[in-house]
C-alpha cells in the first residue's frame, strides 16, 4: 500500500490519516484501541514521544527509530505503548478547546503535522496514521485543510450516558483537559451558570456533536457516523462497516485480538436520580431528537 501522495497541493503528505472523533464518554478510546490492532495502522505512544517525535533535526531524525525501540525495551508497561491522544502532539499549533477552521491554516502548521505523521508511519513500518483527540471536533475544518484526504470517524453516543458518564469520572478524581478546563471555554454563551455541571455536561455533549459533524459536508468518503449504542449491539458488524469506510481489509488475526466489548450503556439509567435524569434530559433533547434519540423511552 503507498505511504505519501504526490498532490500538488500536498506535497508529501500520509495517505488518508483515520482521525477518530466524538465526545468525551462517548466510546473513542474503546474505538481508538481496537483499530490500532490493525497490521497497517500507525499510532502515537507514549514511548514515541520519549523518541523525540516532536524535536526536529536531521540526526534526530536519523536515530529516532533507534531511540523508539529503545524506549519500547526500556518501558514495557502497558500506559507506556498504548494508543495516545498526542494532545502534546497537537497543541505544537492548536490551543485547548478552541473552534478552529480553515481560516487557521498555515503552510508552517501544514508541513510540520504531515512530516510528523509520516514519521509516525515510517517508525512503525506502517501505511496509515490512526489517532483519536477529542479537541479535533473542534477543528475538523482546519483538518481538512492540513489533510484533504483525510478519513473521519465520528462516534456518538446518546447525549445522558455521555453526561453521566463525565460527572462520574469527576468524581472518581479523573484529571483529563476536559475535566481540568471545564466547560465553559467550549460553550462560551451557551454555558448556564444557573444550572448544574451536569446540565451543562449535557449542553457541551450538543457542542461537540455539532461541531463534528461539520466533517460531513467533505462528503461521504470522508465522513463515517458509528453510534455507540450499535457497537456494542453488533460489534463485528459494525466495525466491518468502519475498516471498509477506512479502507483498511478485515483479517482473522485482526478478529481474533479483539477485546470483548462490554455494554456500559446502562449504568447512568441505573444509577442517576429523578433530578439528575431531569437535567440530562432537557439539557441534550434537542440534539438528541435531532439525532433520533427522541424515540427512545422517556426517564423523567
Amino acid at each position: 500500500m503507498t505511504t505519501t501522495s504526490n498532490h500538488p497541493q500536498l506535497g508529501h503528505s500520509p495517505v488518508k490519516p483515520i482521525l477518530i472523533i466524538g465526545s468525551p464518554g462517548s466510546g473513542t478510546s474503546l474505538l481508538y484501541q481496537i483499530l490500532c490492532l490493525h497490521r497497517d495502522a500507525a499510532y502515537i505512544s507514549h514511548n514515541m514521544f520519549r523518541a523525540g517525535l516532536r524535536r526536529t533535526g536531521r540526526f534526530l531524525g536519523d536515530r529516532r527509530k533507534a531511540l523508539f525501540m529503545l524506549q519500547n525495551l526500556i518501558h514495557r508497561d502497558r500506559d507506556s505503548n498504548l494508543p495516545n491522544e498526542a494532545d502534546a502532539f497537537w497543541m505544537m499549533y492548536f490551543g485547548y478547546y478552541n473552534y478552529m477552521t480553515e481560516q487557521d491554516y498555515s503552510e508552517e502548521m501544514a508541513t510540520y503535522f504531515r512530516k510528523k505523521v509520516l514519521q509516525v508511519q515510517s517508525l512503525w513500518g506502517r501505511p496509515r496514521f490512526v489517532n483519536k483527540n477529542l479537541q479535533n471536533s473542534f477543528r475538523v475544518r482546519l483538518l481538512n485543510a492540513i489533510f484533504p484526504d483525510a478519513k473521519f470517524v465520528h462516534i456518538i453516543r446518546d447525549g445522558r450516558a455521555v453526561a453521566f458518564s463525565i460527572l462520574n469520572k469527576k468524581d472518581g478524581g479523573a484529571t483529563s483537559p476536559i475535566l481540568l478546563v471545564g466547560f465553559k471555554d467550549i460553550l462560551g454563551e451557551k454555558y448556564q451558570s444557573n444550572r448544574s455541571e451536569l446540565y451543562n455536561y449535557g449542553l457541551a455533549w450538543a457542542e461537540y456533536v455539532r461541531k463534528a459533524r461539520e466533517a460531513s459536508a467533505f462528503g461521504r468518503d470522508r465522513y463515517y457516523e458509528v453510534r455507540y449504542e450499535n457497537l456494542i449491539a453488533e460489534p463485528y458488524n459494525e466495525l466491518k462497516r468502519i475498516l471498509d469506510f477506512c479502507e483498511l481489509d478485515w483479517y482473522s488475526e485482526f478478529e481474533d485480538r479483539m477485546p470483548p466489548i462490554k455494554d456500559m450503556n446502562k449504568k447512568w439509567i441505573q444509577k442517576a436520580t429523578k433530578d439528575q435524569l431531569v437535567e440530562m434530559d432537557e439539557s441534550t433533547i434537542d440534539m438528541r431528537r435531532n439525532l433520533g434519540y427522541d424515540n427512545t423511552v422517556s426517564l423523567v
